[in-house]
């Protein structure tokens, strides 16, 4: 384990104000994992470091060498809320290697009824992504999920890693419908193109296979990276 990571983790929780419990749903993990991290039983992932990092609102730079600055936020550090979700904005002195920075996007990706789509993409900040995603180029983006169709595979909230290479196979997309936008589980079906949510309350939508009215805009990696906030 990198030296002195397991103390800034448990600093990191003691400066949220959270118990062990509430600490590990904040970043998605179960208590006992916390609590294996904190006596160094166990090393926590890179995914959950950066997670740790956009939530709490923690330079990376600290979280890995302990020097420079805690926070990333002028303010003093607060628990991210529903009502309060700052974005904080990292660049290359403070990241460790093999990630690199991809922009974040004012556009949200709607998991309900449909967005409409702006005419411009207008980045609020930086996150930073494995190494290996950098095979897409300037063509990757990071945008913020709204609603719950795609739960318990995407929360409301979570910020996901899209290309905008276009079609590539069965997946979960951000998609054109009729002028909105979604994000949806895309499938083809004879004569159809699919679009399914995950949340079962939600029926799927179809479109003939040679319809206008629907296009991928850009696949989501899903597996790859995401960010529960």
């Amino acid at each position: 384990m990198i030296s002195g990571l397991k103390e800034r983790f448990a600093i990191i929780r003691a400066e949220s104000c959270l118990n062990v419990k509430d600490f590990a749903a904040s970043l998605g993990m179960e208590p006992t994992t916390v609590s294996s991290i904190e006596s160094g039983k166990r090393e926590p992932s890179k995914e959950v470091l950066y997670n740790l990092a956009v939530k709490h609102e923690v330079s990376l730079n600290w979280i890995f060498t302990g020097e420079g600055k805690m926070f990333t936020s002028s303010q003093p550090h607060e628990a991210a809320s529903d009502n309060k979700k700052p974005i904080p904005i990292f660049s290359a002195s403070n990241l460790p290697e093999k990630v690199f920075l991809v922009p974040l996007l004012e556009q949200k990706l709607s998991a309900g009824p449909g967005a409409d789509l702006p005419e411009d993409n207008v980045e609020k900040g930086l996150i930073p992504v494995p190494s290996y995603l950098s095979k897409y180029g300037k063509n990757i983006k990071a945008l913020t999920v709204e609603g719950d169709s795609m739960y318990p595979t995407l929360h409301r909230g979570d910020m996901v890693v899209c290309d905008s290479c276009g079609w590539s196979g069965e997946g979960v997309y951000a998609v054109r419908m009729n002028g909105k936008g979604f994000v949806k589980r895309v499938t083809q079906r004879p004569g159809k193109v699919v679009l399914l949510s995950d949340n079962p309350k939600y029926p799927p939508l179809e479109e003939p296979e040679e319809s206008q009215d629907i296009r991928p805009l850009a696949k989501l990696n899903v597996r790859n990276y995401k960010f529960r906030r």
